[in-house]
């Protein structure tokens, strides 16, 4: 008897269906891997399961018995825990406060002491190690996913479902969440696993459900598929993975940064220390590294984000940009597709046309004497939809408030209204993060487009196959500094792996 069943499952928004008769089983001891595009419906299958949303039909059987849970603390009750892509957890207090949030067994008066040292028992007993008195603001992205499980487990949990676990983790990180997974598999538990990526599919889950268009399309024990025909089966055809040729020679210097620091408040080391790179016409320099060594410095320096506390010149071609706000930059032909599309990139509250404007909204055809011209403003969106293939929320069109896509038609809008005719540098960090195969190829191609066009692209990437794929050069980041700068003749992952660590020498990195 399975320990999860979902029969038949429904739901729809606007007027489609999210989810249109869903079939899912999972075992006790399995980790079961949820596979399909962005938008496929997988999120919106395991928050009906959660009690974030109600079927509109369908059932849920759980450990043998039909169930309806109308609230997640219904579904934690019955033994079910969530960990969401974005997690929610209060930085200002404790790891132990976090995990006793919402603790319906805790007495009124906590003993802090007892509780705490059960905590630290079960960060042993699965090797979650982190720090029951830390501040959670102060971990790091894996500490705190860390504290997400561990804040699940501690609730006897029987199934744990997981959200794009890996998107923002390191690959160390990403090991050790596997390795957390096989003990829990071992110890009896069932695991929920969404993930776009099939190499953590085909090297961690049991069986494999596959979703397209909210339907399920197939369930395969991963022993007896590959990764070609899961992504056949999620996306209805054959990818070519896109990746740069080389056939395009570097043209004359287009960015040049030249002893850059960025200094933090309240701390003597800087976060960016005297950087110097160029990227020139029809080449993409990729900057590999583990996240937190000055990525996201870098990348504000570049676009005018950061501007106080930062040392160095920067130069677009001829135009010296040290100093001048973001707005001019993106005038003088600079784009910029941040790391973190929700918080950075859009409004997620106002719609596709809106988000499109962010830029524009004050010039023409879109307004005119301070008053927006609706038309142009849809006709924009309309041309923009079509182009980029952006998916609405049913049937509103360019009217979709933005926080009702799909993480890859979000990214599409980004991509929409940045990579325009008169951006010639783009800046994209983290492209692709938490996309699936048939967005991330969409994707990569419309950078490797960019290049083919002339243009010049600094592309900032925690997947190193990513960065190995499409990059002309390969500059890497560690501790604030660049490492070195590789041809991609010349680069490995052993030997990239080596200077991420800080474990080769540092090498001058004046293109």
């Amino acid at each position: 008897m399975a320990l999860l069943s979902m029969e038949d499952i429904s739901i729809s928004f606007y007027g489609v269906y999210a989810n249109e008769h869903v079939n899912l089983e999972v075992e006790a001891g399995e980790v079961h891997a949820l596979l399909g595009e962005n938008g496929a419906g997988k999120t919106t299958l395991m928050n009906i399961l959660f009690g974030i949303y109600q079927a509109e039909s369908g059932r849920i059987r759980w450990n043998g018995k039909e169930a309806r849970f109308s609230s997640p603390e219904e579904a934690i009750r019955a033994g079910i825990g969530m960990v969401h892509q974005h997690f929610s957890l209060v930085n200002a207090k404790t790891v132990l406060d976090n995990i006793l949030l919402g603790y319906e067994k805790a007495p009124f008066f906590l003993p802090r002491k007892k509780l705490r040292r059960q905590v630290l028992e079960l960060s042993d007993r699965y090797g979650l190690k982190v720090d029951p008195d830390a501040l959670v603001g102060d971990l790091s992205i894996g500490e705190k996913q860390r504290v997400e499980i561990l804040k699940a487990l501690f609730r006897d949990i029987q199934l744990l479902i997981l959200d794009e676990p890996t998107a923002v983790l390191t690959p160390g990180e990403t090991d050790q969440l596997f390795q957390v997974l096989r003990q829990l598999k071992q110890k009896g538990f069932a695991v929920i696993l969404i993930t776009h990526r099939m190499s953590e599919i085909m090297g961690n889950a049991d069986r494999v459900t596959v979703l397209r268009d909210g339907k399920c399309v197939g369930t395969l024990r991963t022993a007896d598929t590959d990764a070609q025909a899961l992504s056949r089966l999620m996306v209805g055809r054959d990818l070519t993975p896109a990746a740069n040729d080389g056939g395009e020679a570097a043209g004359a210097p287009l960015l040049k940064m030249e002893h850059v620091s960025v200094y933090r408040s309240g701390r003597k080391r800087p976060a960016l220390e005297d950087v110097t790179l160029t990227v020139r016409e029809s080449e993409i320099l990729g900057v590999a590294g583990v996240e937190g060594n000055g990525q996201k410095e870098l990348a504000e320096a570049i676009v005018g984000i950061r501007r106080r506390r930062v040392k160095g010149r920067i130069h677009l071609k001829d135009q010296e940009l040290t100093g001048t706000p973001v707005l001019e930059r993106t005038r003088s032909g600079m784009a910029y597709v941040p790391d973190d599309r929700q918080h950075d990139a859009l409004v997620t509250a106002m719609d596709i046309g809106d988000n499109l404007l962010l830029h524009d909204y004050s010039r023409a055809p879109f307004s005119r004497r301070r008053v927006f011209r609706r038309a142009a403003i849809q006709q924009n969106a309309q041309a923009a939809m079509e182009d980029y293939r952006i998916r609405s929320a049913g049937s509103l069109g360019a009217k979709s408030p933005v926080r009702l896509l799909s993480g890859g038609n979000q990214q599409k809008v980004v991509l929409a209204r940045e990579i325009t005719p008169e951006a010639r540098f783009i800046v994209a960090s983290q492209p692709t993060r938490g996309l699936d195969v048939s967005a991330t190829a969409f994707v990569r191609e419309k950078l490797l487009e960019q290049k083919r066009l002339g243009k010049g692209v600094l592309l900032i990437s925690a997947d190193l196959e990513e960065i190995l794929a499409l990059s002309d050069r390969i500059a890497v980041m560690y501790n604030g500094s660049i490492a070195g700068v590789l041809d991609r003749k010349d680069a490995t992952m052993e030997n990239l792996g080596l200077m991420m660590g800080g474990m080769a020498g540092r090498k001058e990195a004046i293109a």
